[in-house]
């Protein structure tokens, strides 16, 4: 079965070949399912009831800070780190502070 995918681009035709277009947008898009995926999953994003003022979008900055910071301290299960890091103690040993 082919799929036929139609895409928008500044890029002259000598500047980037169909294939490198198609690995671009697919490398872009396991970006994102990965990083939206992980906010709803272990962060109930799309669960939440806010809704008010610039509040979501603080909130999903927020867990964004929390996701990285797990992520940057070893964590490659971003699940388990936030248990891990359920007490404020806990947490602030994730910025370097005792």
């Amino acid at each position: 079965m082919t799929e036929t995918v139609y895409a928008v681009s500044d890029l002259a035709t000598h500047q980037a070949s169909p294939a490198e277009i198609a690995a671009w947008a697919r490398g872009h898009w396991i970006i994102e399912n990965t990083v939206h995926w992980t906010k709803d999953v272990t962060f109930a994003e799309d669960a939440s009831q806010i809704r008010r003022h610039r509040t979501p979008a603080v909130m999903s900055a927020l867990r964004d800070l929390a996701r990285a910071t797990l992520h940057r301290s070893g964590w490659a299960n971003i699940a388990s780190g936030r248990r891990a890091h359920t007490h404020a103690a806990a947490t602030l040993t994730l910025h370097g502070i005792p």
